[in-house]
């Protein structure tokens, strides 16, 4: 399985498995793995300032349950989300051009997964994929670009709200899409739809936010373009996806809005001006009111 492995990726792989026996895990879970690589991908540790390294591993040690009696190292197997993981890392490597695996495949390999917390914690600092996979394949470093602080809430609801919705939603069939909603008169076809025209909505106004001094839009989607754009017509698939897609582009783009942005006035409609800080937590608990809606 591990031939096309370098040694330093499989002796992170090996170590990502020692982390896991030591703190009584039955699985090699994609935390363990980070955690490894924290300590082999030279590529990510010459990239990162020296505090970064130690604080991603606290948080990771934070988020996982308290150490238990240690299992025997050979008896722990990857878990569903560590095996894509890999495979992941196998397809960043040919993209490439390299024949050999890595870790700093692996590490784009674990940036790949994005419904799971270790891809999110490194968001947070600034890692992204698309950030990370130039310098492995040999360019310089672009400035690391970590989410301003007064962010970080709203980016990591908005994260875990995707990475929740599109795994709950992306396995069922159209029926699903066309069953009615029970407080509003759309099916969960049209609400998604609702939300696609915000999320496209949002995303000018931050473009436009990271250009201009001050904001001013003419309102927010109506309603009534839900209908006009017989969202209820749509393929259900596609939509969550869609959806899934244009949050995650706004998430790329949150990650890029400086601190010196946080009280930017922006007017939408005729209401009264408001901060960016503002208008994009009303996002996010928006989109959270919606979706619960769809769910129930």
């Amino acid at each position: 399985m591990f031939e096309r492995y370098t040694e330093r990726a499989r002796g992170a792989i090996f170590l990502a498995r020692y982390e896991a026996s030591n703190r009584g895990s039955s699985l090699i879970e994609v935390e363990h793995l980070l955690l490894s690589l924290l300590k082999e991908d030279k590529i990510l540790l010459g990239v990162l300032p020296n505090d970064i390294p130690e604080a991603i591993r606290t948080v990771i040690e934070q988020s996982l349950p308290p150490r238990d009696q240690r299992v025997p190292t050979l008896d722990l197997p990857l878990s569903a989300a560590s095996k894509r993981a890999l495979a992941y890392s196998a397809e960043e490597a040919e993209r490439l051009g390299y024949h050999i695996i890595d870790c700093s495949h692996l590490t784009l390999g674990l940036l790949r997964i994005e419904d799971c917390a270790v891809a999110r914690i490194l968001h947070k600092y600034g890692i992204h994929s698309n950030w990370y996979r130039p310098i492995v394949g040999g360019e310089a470093p672009a400035p690391i670009q970590p989410i301003a602080p007064w962010l970080e809430d709203s980016v990591t609801s908005l994260e875990d709200l995707v990475a929740r919705t599109r795994k709950h939603l992306k396995r069922y069939a159209d029926v699903y899409g066309e069953q009615p909603l029970l407080k509003k008169p759309w099916t969960r076809n049209q609400a998604l739809g609702h939300l696609v025209d915000w999320a496209a909505a949002h995303h000018v106004w931050l473009a436009r936010a990271l250009t201009e001094p001050k904001l001013a839009a003419s309102g927010y989607p109506p309603d009534s373009w839900v209908s006009a754009q017989k969202y209820e017509n749509y393929v259900w698939q596609e939509i969550v996806a869609l959806w899934a897609a244009l949050n995650l582009l706004l998430i790329h783009v949150l990650a890029r809005i400086p601190e010196s942005k946080r009280e930017m006035e922006c007017r939408i409609g005729s209401e009264q001006p408001i901060p960016l800080s503002k208008l994009i937590k009303r996002y996010v608990e928006h989109c959270e009111g919606v979706v619960a809606s769809i769910l129930a």
